[in-house]
Parts: structure tokens; C-alpha cells; sequence
């Protein structure tokens, strides 16, 4: 489905301290993911809400995302489970940007820090949790004036946080790899962002395949990996990896829109 917005509007998250990890805390995936009673609701979470978002975009009718936030809310509200959280923050996300492309920068900001704010009040936070939230830090700097200069490095430190973690994390990777794509040279960006790109799309979406878990960011990796080439004019690369990219997500509105950039090259 449709990547665009999210990709093109994720900002700079700049550079911060090694994250200290207490790994007393850390629980395993099967243990902080899991559903005793699995919910049909959780069942494709991620397409149901990144599809009510494109729907909305295209009718400019968020009712679709709406509905769906209310559901999880009310799930949340009887369940009290982590993983309904996470995709509540995750929906969260994708309602700034609906408010954001609608001019409305108010409740843009408002939204993405309620997801914030949730995912911070978390606790027992393991990679998952740390790379989403590291998201929704780097997207909310837009919003924060010189409030930035401290969002910045503790959306790294979360980042880094997910990776010590589990360092098989691809979600974990992009996140890395788009702050350091977004932050400008001068400030010490655009060193990194190849190296993790180019270790996310070497891992798997999902270590075990489950729709109620998150498998984000493969795709997001391929389409900033080629930017990146483009960028730099290693046309060659570009290439190799939008005909990577293109093989493992055919239907990516994102990947299509570049290949016109390499005809020719």
C-alpha cells in the first residue's frame, strides 16, 4: 500500500548517547507479545490500519481510521495488553499524518504525542517498542521548535536501545538508518544510513510469521536505500536494489515512483 507520506515525512532525529540498557527488564517476544486470547481485531492490525490511512488520504474522510482507533481503544480498555498498545500507537502515527497533509498541525502534534506519551508510560519495553517509539520521536520533531535539540537524542537513544536489545531487529535498522538519512551533513548525518539500510533488508520481516506482530520497514529499507543511491549517483546500485526491492514488494507505490528516476541512468 501507499508508503509515500510516511517515508517523505519523517524528520532528523540527531545523535545521541549509547542507550543504557537494564536487561533485567527485558523480556522475550513470545512473553511481552503475546495474546492469551488472540482477538480478531489484532488479526492483520498492520494492513487494516495502514488501509483505513490510504482510504482516508484518497476520500479525505479519516471515518475508516476513526472507527478503527475506536476499536482498539475499547479493546485496550478491556484487555490491557502491550502488543494493543503498540498497534494503537502505530494508528496514532498514521492520524498525524492524515492531520498533517490536511493542514491541521495542531492535532498533527497533538496525536503523535499522545503515541508517544503511551509508549514512554510503557514499561518492560523490548526492541519492538523502543524502534516504534524512536518513529514516532523523529516524526514529532517537526512540531517541536527548539524543543528538537532534546527529542533528537533520545529518539537515538531509543533506536540504539532496540538494537542492544535484539540485533536482528530490521524495524530497529530503518528507524537508524532514516534518522541518519534525515539529519543534515552538517550536523554529522548521512554516514550511517547505508550501512543499516543495507543490514535491514538483509533480515527477515518477521522471525516467526504472525499477522498480529508488526512486519514494517522491509520495504521502507529498500525505497530509502535506492534514494540513498540516487543521491550519491551510484546509479548502479540504485538499480540493483530497485530490482531487489521491486521482486520482494511488486505492488510498492513507493519503489514504482522510482523507477522513473533510473531510466536511462
Amino acid at each position: 500500500m501507499i508508503r509515500l507520506l510516511i517515508i517523505s515525512t519523517l524528520l532528523i532525529a540527531c545523535k545521541g548517547n549509547t542507550a543504557e540498557i537494564n536487561h533485567s527488564q527485558v523480556v522475550s517476544y513470545q512473553t511481552k507479545f503475546k495474546t492469551n486470547q488472540p482477538d480478531s481485531l489484532l488479526a492483520g492490525i498492520q494492513s487494516k490500519i495502514t488501509n483505513a490511512f490510504v482510504q482516508g488520504m484518497v476520500s479525505k474522510n479519516n471515518d475508516k481510521l476513526k472507527q478503527l482507533k475506536k476499536e482498539l481503544e475499547q479493546l485496550y480498555k478491556t484487555k490491557n495488553q502491550h502488543l494493543i498498545l503498540y498497534w494503537q500507537s502505530y494508528l496514532q502515527f498514521f492520524y498525524s499524518i492524515y492531520y498533517l497533509e490536511a493542514g491541521d498541525k495542531k492535532n498533527a502534534e497533538k496525536e503523535i504525542d499522545t503515541a508517544i506519551d503511551w509508549m514512554n508510560n510503557m514499561t518492560n519495553k523490548n526492541s519492538e517498542y523502543y524502534a516504534l517509539l524512536a518513529m514516532l520521536e523523529g516524526f514529532s520533531l517537526q512540531f517541536k521548535g527548539m524543543k528538537a535539540m532534546f527529542i533528537g537524542p533520545r529518539a537515538q537513544k531509543n533506536v540504539k536501545a532496540a538494537l542492544a536489545i535484539d540485533s536482528t531487529n530490521l524495524r530497529a535498522y530503518y528507524v537508524y538508518a532514516s534518522n541518519d538519512f534525515y539529519t543534515p551533513e552538517k550536523y554529522g548525518g548521512g554516514k550511517e544510513a547505508e550501512t543499516y539500510l543495507l543490514k535491514a533488508i538483509s533480515l527477515p520481516a518477521q522471525k516467526i510469521k504472525n499477522n498480529y506482530l508488526p512486519s514494517w520497514g522491509k520495504e521502507e529499507a529498500y525505497e530509502l536505500l535506492i534514494r540513498h543511491y540516487i543521491k550519491k549517483e551510484k546509479w548502479g546500485l540504485a538499480k540493483e536494489y530497485f530490482q531487489e526491492g521491486i521482486k520482494g514488494f511488486p505492488n510498492s507505490y513507493t519503489l514504482n515512483k522510482l523507477a522513473s528516476k533510473l531510466v536511462g541512468k
